[in-house]
């Protein structure tokens, strides 16, 4: 990869037009792009994730355009969702009749005023070139505002469609507030058909005492190109809990990022299953800044044919974060011989009083368990198809919309069937 061909894409990308909204946030992130290029194997974040497939194309900005949604509704959220297609708010497929007053989930170009913390998320440092990429040029996005010690009974659901004829460029900005006390589960899905780049960013604001469970499905195109980046900031005694379900994409990368106050909770757990020659990227932050909190992380993987994941999941306890309780976990199944899996947990300790773990597994199905199953009358296919199914499972159990539960397992199912994940032997 040439320098000239990394900055040429960059270049195009801030040539598209530039919405007037949110001027000097805008302008912030363009001098933060000026005369940078694509990471490269020679950065050490992206060491194991090539990004020449990205540099050889040129992506245009997305139209506007309408799509069939139906095949994307989950019953339990009929009148609570925003549709966005090719990064603009569709109003026809959209419907918050269900929302409860007072809650506030419109798409960001209503918001003006509303999204004063718009890029406010503090995180360390910062998540880098796509996140500025998208804060310079998003056209459109969700806000999500709860107000203090309100539960919402229904999930909310945010569906991102790309529909690309040639190569587009897509920006999807989220913004969420839990205001003290209050409570939602959130259903974030990213669906495309054609060759596309979409950079989405989640910020999140969770306050004292309020609870975020969020639902996170990737089913890009398999020529797509998904590099996300989700900040989170948790307040005294707040929770979040996140669970990032990863099946399309020609190259996916998620970056979450974990701020956490005093007594917080955090869950960040995940679940690739790539095939072909899929790449599927997972760098974490979780970051405990302040004394008594907790976070826990599974990261799953598997991985057939020459497909590749990788796993980064550091975790920092500050000086003054005495008392926290860390958790890590990176598992990977490897269904041939080709595929590949980068895996490092990463522990940065800076306080005495702590309890933090982290491991990593990585290999391929145990055959005294595929013996087993055999013995019981299972064909060899069958076999392993169950045992692919059952490493997975745990993962799915707890997504808590049912619809969404079951069309993730059959998903799972038809993937890891013998013949659609490649030979298995």
């Amino acid at each position: 990869m040439t320098l000239a061909a990394t900055s040429n894409l960059v270049a195009e990308l801030l040539a598209g037009p530039r919405p007037a909204e949110w001027g000097e946030l805008r302008e912030a992130a363009e001098t933060r792009l000026a005369g940078r290029d694509l990471p490269t194997t020679r950065d050490e974040d992206w060491k194991y994730t090539d990004l020449k497939a990205l540099a050889g194309l040129s992506f245009a900005p997305a139209p506007k355009a309408t799509v069939d949604i139906s095949g994307h509704l989950l019953p339990e959220m009929v009148g609570t969702r925003q549709v966005f297609v090719n990064g603009h708010h569709a109003p026809h497929a959209s419907c918050a009749s269900a929302v409860p007053a007072g809650v506030r989930f419109f798409p960001m170009s209503h918001a003006s005023e509303a999204c004063h913390a718009l890029g406010s998320v503090p995180n360390g440092k910062s998540a880098g070139l796509f996140e500025d990429l998208n804060t310079a040029r998003f056209q459109d996005g969700a806000v999500i505002l709860v107000p203090k010690n309100m539960k919402v009974a229904l999930p909310l659901h945010l569906l991102f469609i790309t529909q690309a004829n040639a190569p587009v460029a897509v920006f999807p900005r989220v913004l969420v507030v839990l205001e003290r006390g209050s409570e939602l589960e959130l259903v974030e899905e990213h669906h495309g058909s054609g060759t596309y780049l979409t950079c989405p960013v989640v910020e999140i604001h969770v306050a004292e005492g309020a609870i975020l469970r969020h639902e996170r499905v990737q089913r890009d195109d398999a020529e797509a190109f998904h590099l996300g980046t989700l900040k989170a900031e948790v307040a005294k005694g707040g929770q979040y809990h996140s669970r990032t379900l990863s099946f399309g994409a020609r190259l996916s990368r998620q970056q979450p990022w974990v701020r956490l106050a005093e007594g917080a909770e955090a869950s960040l757990d995940g679940l690739a299953l790539l095939e072909g020659q899929q790449v599927a990227d997972t760098h974490s932050f979780m970051h405990h800044t302040e004394p008594n909190a907790s976070s826990h992380q599974l990261h799953k993987c598997i991985v057939d044919g020459k497909a590749r994941a990788v796993f980064n999941g550091r975790v920092r306890v500050a000086p003054l974060a005495q008392g926290t309780d860390a958790k890590q976990q990176s598992r990977n199944l490897l269904l041939s011989e080709s595929a590949r899996v980068d895996t490092k947990p990463q522990l940065e300790i800076y306080a005495d009083d702590v309890k933090c773990s982290h491991g990593a597994t990585v290999g391929a199905l145990d055959p005294e368990e595929l013996f087993y199953l055999q013995s019981r009358g299972l064909n060899a296919d069958d076999a392993r198809n169950l045992l692919t199914y059952g490493f997975a499972a745990d993962v799915l159990t707890h997504v808590p919309v049912a619809s969404l539960r079951r069309a993730l397992r059959q998903l799972v199912m038809a993937r890891t069937q013998a013949g659609s994940l490649g030979d298995l032997s």
